[in-house]
């Protein structure tokens, strides 16, 4: 039985959810790569530019 407790435990997922304060956001921000920062950028940009092609229709 604990074997199986042991197993079980390997197998869940290592990721933790946590929100970030403003401050630790903006210094996460700060210290990214330029290329990363270029990523986002047009990252943004696509959003906006499908945001800004969408249709909404009311049914």
């Amino acid at each position: 039985m604990k074997k199986e407790t042991k197993d079980s435990l390997k197998e869940l997922p290592k990721t933790c959810v946590a929100e970030l304060s403003d401050n630790e956001r903006l210094n996460k921000d700060i210290f990214r790569s330029d290329f990363d920062k270029l990523k986002l950028f047009t990252k943004m940009l696509r959003t906006n530019n499908l945001f800004n092609k969408a249709v909404i229709i009311h049914k």
